[in-house]
């Protein structure tokens, strides 16, 4: 249930990004005069060809800009919205001059950490019993890798550490000016906030898992709110984003303006956003096929949220442009939902390359990577960066490629032989490896794609060993009135690990996934 807690109010989100009355891509914002006839094409060609990224729910989902008819470095226009209304957010202030609330920032700050700390005292559990003389040993005394369960270390922590990041990213900070929030945080939780002595996977996972769950949640929240709107849609709206970023949602009670209507900050709606949902069925197979008699075979509900342009806005602010990719399975036997995958990739920054008959870029990007299904436990927080290109040669299909290097400087992968009390069955290590995208697009109507993703991981602590993992994904989509789609999706893992005390262990296994997807286009609240 602790993993689940944030699927609801992402699936929920993902929902109000569409407004009641769209109709498809194709409705697009009505334009006041003649003089905007252009400009309402130019807006219909792009929602109508970006569309299509967002059904993109896998972790090689392609960015929406790729089916434009033609490059186009032009930077959108900035979003308005109704200037008749006063703008009362912080955010409406230029990031030079906007106030810092470093006051508020830390008493929030202290909440977060309170909360979960008494609600565990309260529930009896030994690690939050803290007291002075745990402070004085947690100071004196060395650090150890702790053994707590998957879900606890490659989720949990990240999560709390996106509450530590909002409480300075709520309060007037810039990006960079919120991530050392996070670490300082973090260090204060494993020194003052648990009797167990502090923990390097901890303060790592936290704070890089922090930052980018952190500026995904704040920019999500942001996208769901609607200043401009009343009724029963704003209810909904507020409770939505206070949901996915409770800080925010607690300021927002706090400066009154959950329920004032105004105008929205420039800066909540990115040049292109887009959104998918799909339901489908999933078998995993301990080796290449899919009709092995020992296969599981599940149910699931997925979510993606393409945000921002991959090709005009990585050169932006961070996060201006990232994917969000999540997917829950069902237990065939329980009914339960379980998190089994999620994936963000931020942008950090980016510089253009090449002509304008092509799109090229030097790319750098944030991510945060979960996989717990019978396929693969494998979680890493870091960096990538590299290369992505677009073109469409001849008038044809749109071609894309993405070649990014990968350094995780913490990474979580599945043991054969480590197994705690506690339940940890994972081995840490750095991650070093790279990943590789390859697309073929044919405008409004289907998909073909391929990636590869290849991670090299020496055991810090766990089991000596030497992992590597290989993952390869192919797909195909296909659309029908560019709203409803098919699709199959056939993915195989390679894991080679080399113990030094034990014998060697090469697993490979395999999954399909059969699905249906709609979009939720969100245009009217985006002119």
């Amino acid at each position: 249930m602790r993993a689940f807690s944030l699927v609801g109010p992402l699936l929920a989100a993902l929902a109000l990004v569409a407004p009641v009355q769209a109709q498809g891509p194709r409705a697009v914002a009505a334009f006041p005069s003649a003089e905007d006839t252009t400009a309402a094409d130019g807006l219909r060609a792009r929602l109508d060809t970006a569309w299509l990224g967002a059904s993109l729910l896998t972790p090689i989902a392609a960015p929406p800009e790729l089916w434009e008819q033609a490059p186009d470095t032009t930077p959108p226009e900035p979003f308005v919205g109704d200037t008749t209304l006063p703008c009362l957010e912080i955010e409406c202030i230029p990031q030079a001059n906007r106030p810092k609330r470093f006051w508020r920032g830390v008493g929030e700050l202290m909440i977060v950490q309170f909360i979960p700390n008494a609600y565990s005292r309260i529930g009896g559990q030994e690690w939050a019993m803290f007291t002075p003389q745990s402070w004085v040993d947690n100071l004196k005394f060395p650090w150890h890798w702790d053994n707590n369960q998957f879900v606890n270390n490659q989720f949990a922590h990240p999560y709390h550490g996106s509450h530590y990041f909002s409480a300075a990213r709520s309060n007037g900070y810039s990006f960079w000016q919120s991530a050392p929030w996070v670490f300082g945080g973090s260090l204060m939780w494993e020194l003052f906030f648990e009797v167990w002595a502090p923990s390097p996977n901890d303060l790592l996972m936290t704070t890089l898992g922090g930052i980018t769950l952190g500026e995904m949640t704040s920019r999500m929240s942001a996208l769901t709110l609607d200043n401009e709107s009343s009724g029963t849609e704003r209810i909904f709206r507020e409770i939505g984003a206070a949901l996915i970023d409770p800080v925010r949602g607690f300021n927002r009670a706090v400066d009154g303006t959950m329920f004032k209507r105004s105008r929205n900050p420039e800066e909540w709606r990115p040049s292109t956003v887009f959104a998918n949902l799909e339901a489908g069925y999933r078998v995993f197979s301990p080796n290449e096929s899919i009709s092995n008699p020992d296969a599981i075979t599940t149910g699931y509900i997925g979510a993606a949220l393409v945000y921002g342009s991959a090709l005009r806005d990585v050169t932006h602010e961070p996060f201006s442009h990232f994917r969000l990719n999540l997917l829950v399975s069902f237990n065939p036997g329980d009914g339960a939902g379980k998190l089994s995958d999620l994936n963000v990739r931020g942008s950090l920054g980016g510089k253009a390359l090449g002509d304008s008959e092509s799109r090229s870029q030097l790319a750098a990007f944030m991510s945060y990577e979960y996989q717990s299904n019978p396929m693969v436990e494998f979680g890493a927080q870091g960096f990538q960066g590299g290369w992505t290109h677009a073109t469409r040669p001849n008038q044809g299909p749109m071609l894309y490629f993405d070649a990014v290097g990968i350094f995780n400087p913490i990474a979580a992968i599945q043991s054969d032989y480590f197994l705690t009390a506690e339940g940890r069955d994972y081995d840490y290590g750095i991650g070093l490896g790279g990943r590789g995208e390859m697309r073929v697009i044919w405008q409004g109507r289907a998909i073909v794609g391929a990636t590869a993703n290849y991670r090299f991981i020496p055991v810090i602590s766990g089991f000596p060993a030497q992992h590597q993992m290989l993952f390869l994904n192919a797909e195909a989509r296909y659309f029908f009135r560019q709203r409803w789609g098919v699709g199959a999706a056939y993915n195989q893992l390679w894991r080679w690990s080399a113990y030094t005390d034990r014998s060697d262990v090469n697993r490979k296994a395999s999954e399909l996934r059969l699905f249906l997807a709609t979009s939720i286009p969100r245009w009217e609240e985006l002119k």
